[in-house]
């Protein structure tokens, strides 16, 4: 015998309490005369015997009170009888892995897979012999277990089945069996059975070898249930965008949308729609094919009222899965945007200072416009940067800036954590050492360690030029398409090694290459850091380095 609560054990400690009572009690008796009581004397020793044992009784009565209140506390269970009871009553214990992923949602205009998913585990659970026990498994990429251990609770199995609800994840068939398989092994009964509901999609079974040598199990029977079509067409939105450097109030903010053609025939005349907030569409177009297996792009437009943040979703027509008829995206429009430049160039001719080419590229309007234009750029020194507030701007570049304060240097772990941007364009003035040891090692905001510079201005047998293809990264991919012109006229002659940084850490994301020179090396990386981001270029602002700003790619 044992006890699933033995601390409990301690209640019979419990016993103590009317037997120190009893004998209280006893010790309290004061003697009185009392010239009545002669005549009950002789009744009182004739009885005293009999009251006495009555005492006693009680007293025992009240003590196995309580230690059976204390056991039953303590659940004894008797191993033998629980042994014997799952060989008599439990013939068979199973296992209902049930997909709930989005693919489930398609419908064939009645009912969804996921219906007739359902309505197989029921079938599943009712078919089971009498006195067998079964537990619950929901699977997408994760596996949520409502009914972890086998019950005996049938009626719960089938309320759990039908109160199951469609996730919006994708599938991974391996970790929801081995979770099966490693419940069934803590239970020992003679049959063990697992019943896998799914509609088979592909990209669910990626492990297939590891899968099938679970499923080669001896001891454990699985029956594999498919549901719905095997050739379903459906046309999904794969991916939004937002394309426009940013969304700004009262501007046409561009958003690429993909739909993808995950059917067997071509599709045609696909209806795209973009809706920003709950409101109507606020603009529509169509795709006038999308191949088999392909997927197309479409830009569409939209323009935000007020500041703040934003929804925006781009759909198309419902089909047999409504699940990826839609993509919605949070964003920030903003009425203005202000960057503060600290340039190391001040003091010199102004058409050699980064400050001049990086605020004309930011604000590309006549002078008489600035005020109106959405970016409003502020230049100081390096030595002005203690007194600034950097909260008061969405954006901090530093053009060839040697060294920073301690004080600078310790306002930007906050300002970046709360979502600010740090650009950083190196140039004859930076200080290495100071980078990589401060803004590097000690505080994690490079993507990458300034290394050796390497060229000479103006020399043109070192020259390199930018990638010309294969865009990855947001910051370019307006490059990948070819009507926006192309980043390989710029000649670079001057530029710092990236040495890439590994790993991330709580606040510091995992850095990217933004843009490669032609010959594989990095030009621009970035890396987040808290809700901000940190972009670190290898050559300079202004024409000290390169011609960059000569041309149209540098707005």
């Amino acid at each position: 015998m044992g006890f699933l609560n033995p601390l409990l054990l301690w209640g019979m400690a419990a016993i103590a309490a009317p037997i120190i009572i009893h004998m209280f009690m006893n010790r309290r008796i004061k003697q009185v005369v009392w010239a009545a009581t002669r005549f009950l004397q002789t009744s009182i020793q004739k009885n005293q015997r009999r009251m006495n044992l009555e005492d006693i009784i009680l007293l025992l009565l009240r003590c196995l009170l309580l230690i059976l209140l204390a056991l039953a506390m303590s659940r004894p269970i008797f191993h033998k009888a629980i042994a014997a009871l799952n060989t008599g009553r439990s013939s068979e214990t199973a296992i209902i892995v049930l997909d709930n992923s989005y693919s489930m949602g398609e419908s064939d205009g009645g009912q969804s897979r996921f219906d007739l998913a359902k309505a197989a585990a029921l079938q599943a659970i009712d078919s089971l012999p009498k006195g067998s026990t079964v537990a619950i498994l929901l699977f997408s990429d994760v596996v949520h277990a409502p009914i972890p251990e086998p019950t005996f609770d049938l009626d719960l199995a089938r309320k759990v089945v039908r109160d199951a609800e469609l996730s919006d994840r994708t599938t991974d068939v391996q970790q929801a069996l081995k979770q099966a398989f490693d419940t069934l092994q803590r239970h020992a009964v003679a049959t063990q059975r697992i019943y896998l509901i799914t509609d088979g999609q592909e990209n669910g079974w990626g492990q297939f070898d590891d899968i099938l040598k679970m499923l080669h199990n001896e001891t454990v029977s699985t029956s594999i249930i498919l549901v719905g079509s095997g050739n379903v067409e459906n046309l999904g939105v794969s991916n939004l965008l937002l394309a426009s450097p940013m969304a700004d109030v009262g501007e046409a903010a561009q958003f690429d949308i993909e739909v993808t053609n995950f059917g067997h025939e071509d599709a045609r005349d696909v209806a795209v729609r973009l809706n920003v907030d709950s409101d109507d569409p606020c603009d529509e177009g169509t795709l006038a094919s999308i191949p088999q297996g392909s997927a197309k792009r479409i830009a569409l437009f939209a323009k935000f009222r007020a500041p703040g943040t934003h929804t925006v979703t781009a759909q198309i027509n419902p089909d047999r899965l409504t699940a990826d008829d839609k993509r919605t995206i949070a964003l920030r429009a903003l009425d203005n945007v202000h960057v503060l430049i600290v340039s190391g160039d001040i003091g010199g001719d102004p058409v050699d200072n980064a400050a001049f080419y990086l605020a004309n590229a930011l604000a590309p309007v006549p002078l008489s416009e600035r005020e109106n234009y959405f970016i409003k750029t502020k230049t100081i020194a390096p030595a002005d940067l203690d007194s600034v507030n950097l909260n008061d701007y969405e954006a901090v570049v530093l053009a060839n800036v040697g060294e920073i304060s301690a004080n600078a240097l310790d306002s930007f772990p906050a300002y970046l954590a709360r979502g600010g941007g740090l650009v950083i364009f190196p140039g004859p003035r930076t200080s290495a050492a100071f980078y990589n040891d401060n803004l590097g090692a000690k505080y994690n905001f490079l993507p990458a360690t300034l290394g050796d510079v390497r060229g000479k201005p103006g020399d043109i047998k070192s020259v390199l030029r930018l990638q010309g293809t294969g865009y990855k990264n947001s910051i370019v991919s307006l490059w990948n398409d070819a009507a926006a012109g192309t980043l390989t006229t710029a000649n670079f002659y001057c530029s710092y090694i990236l040495n890439p940084v590994k790993g991330h850490t709580a606040q510091a994301g995992e850095p990217e290459v933004v843009v490669k020179y032609g010959d594989g090396t990095a030009a621009i990386m970035e890396r987040t850091w808290g809700r901000g981001r940190v972009i670190l270029f290898s050559s300079s602002a202004n024409t000290a380095w390169n011609d960059m700003p000569l041309h149209p790619a540098y707005l």
